[in-house]
């Protein structure tokens, strides 16, 4: 057994060059497949773009809830700035997102390393780096409107990488309230990360009663908001329970079993089994709440979407590839708390958990080959139709119109026209 361990004070040169190689690895990805116009959600930037020319910005829809869920106000800000830039091509705005997924990724690595146990498995350091810079980002990276999911998740990084420090304190609260801001006025889903901030400064042994209560004052006041506001948001709804549990339950399995949706929900069951037993032996090792918080904000984010998606599209939603940069971080703490419980662990206990995780890797990586595929189709998609589009003008196709706007052809069409007359991509050859 000591033969498999290494010491885990820090991360090697192998784990750093194994962290940099996948970075650079998802950043040429992300060029070579780029969506290469604005399509889909991302043509509503179009009349918040003109309205900003004419100084009419905060004016614009940019303020207000997008499909009545998402606000996106420092992400629109953001591409705002790199369609100017970049003349109305998207790369720039992929290039971006591409930076903040790194960021996320180096503030995930930095909390982790704080919360390694003191000899690790050989197969953790590779593992947390693989589920970090998971190749279900390139969803998200190839597609430049996603910029608003890695201001989210940078911003829910750093308040998991400072609420779970052995003792945070005022400043510490305060970076990860600013956080929190940036995160939630991102992507709704943020709002996943603030009952379990408040849980983060609950459960820390170190801190007296009496300033946990303070410094967790600020995040019951939000969270207080959160179901308020919940409560009579319309974009929300009760779903059946076992709808419910069936989407969430796929959401999570999508990061390890997307090209295999009929055993994804029963990993996830496996892993929720067996990281409470992980959660309760490890109850007085405080290197466990950043395992535990990764988990807990994963599960939060796939409830959370789960009431606003399964009533009107069903469990099988919960597979949209999008949605593997958030489940991620449930594998990273799943994987983090049981290395840090295996040790103490019966032998007989032990070698089945093994047995479990080294499942859960294979079939990682051969779902890391499958979204990687999926990203190149969509890519080879986004090309011919936009090619279509640029060949086509001013007469486009009604079929394309409805496939880039939802069906809504008018709309698609003078936004399409927006485009012609900025010289934005995919006319900018005219």
């Amino acid at each position: 057994m000591e033969a498999r361990m290494r010491d885990a004070a820090g991360f090697g040169w192998a784990t750093i060059g194994m962290a940099w190689g996948m970075a650079l690895l998802l950043l040429a990805a992300t060029l070579a497949w780029h969506v290469p116009m604005m399509l889909w959600d991302h043509l509503d930037l179009v009349p918040m773009y003109e309205a900003w020319q004419r100084g009419a910005f905060l004016s614009s829809e940019a303020l207000r809830m997008h499909d009545g869920s998402h606000l996106h106000f420092p992400a629109y800000a953001l591409l705002l700035g790199t369609t100017w830039l970049s003349g109305g091509q998207t790369l720039l705005d992929c290039v971006l997102a591409w930076s903040l997924l790194a960021i996320y990724a180096w503030l995930m690595l930095r909390a982790m390393r704080r919360a390694l146990p003191d000899t690790a498995p050989a197969w953790l350091l590779p593992a947390l780096v693989g589920f970090a810079l998971h190749p279900g980002h390139l969803a998200n990276t190839q597609w430049g409107w996603q910029v608003a999911v890695f201001l989210c998740l940078a911003g829910c990084a750093v308040v998991l990488a400072v609420l779970s420090r052995p003792a945070p304190n005022w400043r510490d609260n305060g970076v990860a309230l600013l956080a929190m801001l940036v995160a939630v006025t991102s992507f709704s889903t943020g709002l996943a990360v603030v009952p379990v901030a408040l849980g983060l400064i609950l459960v820390c042994p170190v801190l007296s009663w009496r300033r946990r209560l303070a410094l967790a004052a600020p995040w019951a006041l939000a969270a207080i908001a959160i179901v308020m506001i919940a409560s009579g948001s319309t974009a929300l709804q009760m779903p059946a329970p076992a709808d419910f549990a069936a989407y969430v339950l796929n959401y999570i399995g999508s990061s390890v079993a997307r090209f295999a949706t009929g055993l994804a929900p029963w990993l996830t069951v496996l892993a929720l089994i067996s990281g409470c037993a992980c959660t309760l032996l490890s109850r007085r090792d405080q290197r466990a709440r950043f395992w535990l918080a990764c988990m807990a904000f994963s599960l939060g984010a796939a409830a959370l979407t789960a009431l606003g998606r399964v009533a009107d599209f069903g469990h099988d939603h919960a597979f949209v590839s999008r949605y593997v940069s958030f489940s991620s971080m449930f594998w990273i703490g799943w994987l983090g708390i049981v290395a840090l419980t295996l040790q103490g662990m019966r032998p007989s206990m032990r070698s089945l958990l093994r047995g479990f995780v080294m499942v859960v890797l294979i079939l990682g990586a051969f779902n890391a080959l499958h979204m990687t595929k999926k990203a190149r189709e969509v890519a080879e998609r986004s090309v011919q139709t936009a090619a279509a589009i640029r060949d086509q003008y001013p007469a486009v196709d009604d079929a394309i119109l409805q496939e880039i706007y939802f069906g809504r052809s008018e709309q698609a069409k003078a936004r399409l026209d927006v485009l012609h007359s900025q010289g934005f991509a995919p006319f900018e050859e005219r």
